[in-house]
């Protein structure tokens, strides 16, 4: 599963980069205006509320928050806004919590104190745009635009990769996760990722510490976030590295990741038959044509272009 994953960084490679610069420089004209907030006429699937199996869990849980409050890590003193502990051990973050352990109380609560813990230390509220500037110079992966039911999409471009330092990276993920938060509308709590892996190449691919840190971070941290990941035009051998791991991944994972061929032939040749080389689906019914980027395979013709993305992302971090 980690090995899996450790494409989505990519290691910076100034050919690559040099590459995609060549790509924009066309006589296209481009959105580079992103899509931050949620249009007043968005559709959104509402994450179903409790159960009233989870509702009691849930309840447990809140009766147990002094507990859970008490004795937290001091932040440093310093100009960014403090945590708030108290604000963010609300129901909907509970209930996430339950339903990520299976319902199981123990472990919830476990994980609640964890990531409490984490977000005073690691302290993902103070992570500024301005701090992740050089991390974010290339487009490699960024929030932008929605899917049919609502959830923000990160898109992820590994080839874009422009920096070394896999602190900063992790930063930048953890920053885009906080920005999909940002973005949502009332009543989603998951997110869809679109990950274009066209020019992917093993020397794409981070030290799997790295990666591992960042499936720990994703899984104990932000738990239940993830609706589907898309992957965009894996090369042959991706999809057979996948099958590899395939027996190893968690089912309830698994079913969130989808291969996306962008010419449609690989739907079309496993339609019917039964039989399939991998999870491919058919991006549209999941994200409109005209809401995917074009260089995801959708008819949205944006490119990522910092001046003008950046304005829009402070205002999204200051509103």
């Amino acid at each position: 599963m980690v090995g899996f994953f450790s494409g989505l960084f990519g290691t910076s490679t100034a050919a690559a980069v040099d590459s995609e610069k060549a790509i924009v420089n066309d006589s296209v004209i481009y959105d580079t205006v992103p899509c931050l907030a949620p249009p007043p006429d968005i559709h959104v699937d509402a994450t179903p509320g409790a159960t009233p199996e989870e509702q009691v869990i849930v309840d447990a849980i809140a009766s147990q928050r002094d507990e859970l409050l008490a004795d937290l890590p001091e932040e440093p003193a310093d100009a960014v806004a403090r945590f708030d502990a108290d604000k963010w051990l609300n129901a909907q973050n509970i209930l996430i919590y339950v339903r990520a352990n299976k319902g199981d109380r123990n472990k919830a609560v476990k994980g609640l104190r964890n990531t409490l813990e984490w977000r005073r230390t690691y302290r993902p509220h103070a992570i500024t745009p301005e701090s992740m500037q050089a991390e974010a110079a290339t487009g490699k992966q960024y929030v932008n635009g929605y899917d049919k039911g609502g959830r923000p999409v990160i898109y992820m471009y590994p080839h874009r990769q422009n920096t070394k330092e896999a602190k900063e990276n992790l930063k930048w993920v953890v920053y885009t996760m906080e920005q999909a938060i940002r973005s949502m509308p009332a009543g989603a709590t998951k997110i869809t990722i679109v990950i274009d892996v066209s020019k992917y190449t093993m020397s794409h691919a981070v030290p799997l510490s790295t990666a591992r840190e960042f499936l720990h971070i994703l899984e104990s941290h932000y738990p239940e976030r993830l609706h589907k990941a898309f992957v965009v035009s894996p090369p042959i051998y991706f999809v057979m590295f996948y099958h590899i791991v395939a027996p190893f991944i968690d089912p309830v994972t698994k079913a969130k990741i989808a291969f996306v061929d962008p010419t449609g032939e690989k739907v079309k040749k496993n339609s019917g038959t039964g039989k399939s080389d991998g999870p491919w689906v058919d991006i549209f019914d999941h994200i409109a044509p005209e809401c995917l980027e074009c260089d995801a395979g959708g008819k949205w013709n944006f490119r990522y272009k910092q001046e003008d993305y950046w304005p829009e992302l402070e205002k999204s971090y200051n509103s």
